[in-house]
């Protein structure tokens, strides 16, 4: 490698860098949300769509693979059409084993930031017994997202971390908790103390499930299947 080519490799890979091509805090692609384009458009790609049905406003349904675009729009696939529809004019549907609803009024936090949902679908994790989980999946408003990008070193190419300063919509996931008791939803942290902290004492009246549920290794992604245990605990005393 001769000098002047090193030099101008460290001098793009120093450069302020471009917010397109970065990742946001949990690994996922970036996807900038145009939100000037009109929600009934139908993007020119797709996610995979997967069998499913939804349950129209007007109490009509529509069959066939759905492909699931973000908080604010799906996607009807047909051989002759493809059709988009938003949280206004659908009230659920269904893909494969994957329930989703429409829910209003809601706050997601994900570190430091937070953003407001006035409707939106989510996807099931759990409901009943007094609780509700859902699956938030959409663009956010993200200040505090860390990036990273790759840096040559004497010892070959590293990556370093940084926290962009410009304010970005980003693609993020996020678990929401509410109790029927209680009007916030609480946005889960993916482990640790903070998440054992709000599940502990939702579970604490079923002494077999607490007994069972292995604290340090619970993850929003095993939390539906404890949820939904616990609920069935409660359903099943009842009778």
């Amino acid at each position: 490698m001769t000098k002047t080519f090193f030099a101008l490799l460290l001098a793009g890979v120093f450069a302020s860098p471009a917010v397109q091509a970065q990742s946001n805090a949990w690994g996922q692609k970036k996807n900038t949300y145009q939100f000037g384009k009109p929600a009934a458009d139908v993007p020119a790609k797709l996610p995979k769509a997967l069998p499913g049905r939804i349950h129209l406003r007007d109490g009509r349904t529509v069959d066939g693979p759905i492909a699931y675009l973000d908080y604010n729009k799906i996607v009807a696939v047909s051989p002759s059409a493809k059709t988009a529809y938003t949280p206004l004019e659908v009230s659920s549907f269904v893909m494969e084993q994957d329930s989703f609803v429409v829910l209003k009024d809601f706050k997601v936090a994900i570190g430091a930031d937070e953003q407001e949902y006035r409707i939106a679908f989510v996807r099931v994790g759990a409901v009943g017994a007094g609780l509700a989980l859902y699956q938030f999946r959409g663009t956010m408003k993200r200040e505090d997202a860390e990036h990273h990008s790759p840096v040559v070193t004497p010892y070959g190419v590293g990556m370093r971390s940084y926290k962009s300063e410009a304010t970005e919509y980003e693609m993020s996931k996020a678990w929401i908790l509410k109790r029927d008791d209680s009007p916030q939803w609480l946005s889960l942290t993916k482990s640790g103390s903070n998440l054992r902290a709000i599940v502990e004492p939702l579970i604490a009246d079923d002494a077999r499930l607490s007994k069972e549920v292995k604290w340090g290794s619970l993850t929003t992604d095993k939390l539906p299947a404890v949820l939904n245990e616990y609920i069935a605990d409660k359903r099943a005393r009842r009778n």
